[in-house]
């Protein structure tokens, strides 16, 4: 499993940005450096495909033999309609779609993008109709079987452009192993806190927006920081979903407030049983 992108909507660094961040970022290189969010769970399965999808394959491999995309939401730093083109315009590819999976209301951009000239001159029912793509709507809390994997959509506590939940995924793989993918969401909700109860991951990949932005409070809604991360962490423990063999990684981390060295330090000071590492772009599990 492979980190593809482990920023926020902005990156890092932001392009239109002089901030301290973004100015260590350019000045030092390598982890300080984020592309928006992106995880490859093997050649087959990714979740998200977004804005910067074309320099991650070049640098972090190809998707020539990817099959299925679970899209967390619609924000487009998480989709990005064009590469459902950039496949079509490909000479040589696997015969079959690229599946592409929304949750709820997410589903209903689909219909938008078959409706609408402007997106991709009008072309997404004929990538449809050729078998370039495939849509697919999946259910919250219900459980389905893709790529030889268990995938169940959890509603995270964040909205996309359809006004839909996030989606985070809990999958179990084939041998296995459990991973819950928290990107996007705030302080979990009820019903997600119950549905996790003494899950016992292997990995939990959790997101942490705001670093070490102060201020926001222990149960923040939209997206998480270091502090509320650790409040999470604890109640997590507490009811099993996570134990002492489990490990946790940070992604979607923007420029407000941390560098990546800034939140490894910090981190390391935090007395907890599970690992904690600060994700970045590049690094596999």
């Amino acid at each position: 499993m492979r980190f593809y992108g482990t920023s926020a909507a902005e990156g890092i660094p932001n392009p239109f940005c002089s901030c301290s961040v973004c100015a260590n970022a350019r000045a030092k290189g390598g982890a300080e450096i984020r592309r928006r969010s992106m995880f490859r769970i093997d050649e087959q399965l990714c979740i998200d495909l977004g804005a910067d999808a074309f320099q991650q394959a070049i640098e972090f491999g190809d998707f020539t033999k990817l099959q299925h995309v679970l899209v967390s939401h619609t924000h487009e730093d998480h989709f990005n309609y064009m590469m459902m083109n950039v496949r079509n315009m490909s000479i040589e590819r696997l015969k079959e779609p690229l599946n592409f999976y929304f949750t709820d209301q997410a589903y209903e951009i689909v219909n938008f993008y078959r409706q609408s000239r402007p997106i991709m001159k009008g072309m997404t029912s004929d990538l449809e109709a050729r078998g370039i793509v495939a849509f697919h709507k999946l259910e919250f809390n219900e459980t389905v079987t893709i790529s030889g994997m268990e995938v169940t959509p959890l509603r995270g506590n964040h909205l996309g452009n359809m006004g839909e939940s996030c989606a985070n995924y809990l999958i179990q793989q084939q041998d296995g192993q459990k991973l819950y993918y928290g990107v996007d969401s705030g302080w979990y909700l009820p019903e997600t806190f119950k549905l996790l109860e003494n899950a016992s991951l292997d990995v939990l990949i959790s997101e942490c927006t705001f670093g070490l932005t102060g201020g926001r409070g222990l149960h923040p809604n939209g997206h998480l920081d270091a502090f509320s991360c650790m409040e999470l962490f604890h109640k997590l423990l507490e009811q099993g979903t996570l134990h002492a063999e489990s490990r946790i990684y940070l992604t979607h981390i923007n420029h407000f407030t941390s560098t990546h060295a800034d939140l490894v330090a910090w981190f390391q000071e935090q007395q907890f049983p599970c690992p904690i590492t600060v994700a970045w772009d590049g690094m596999t599990i």
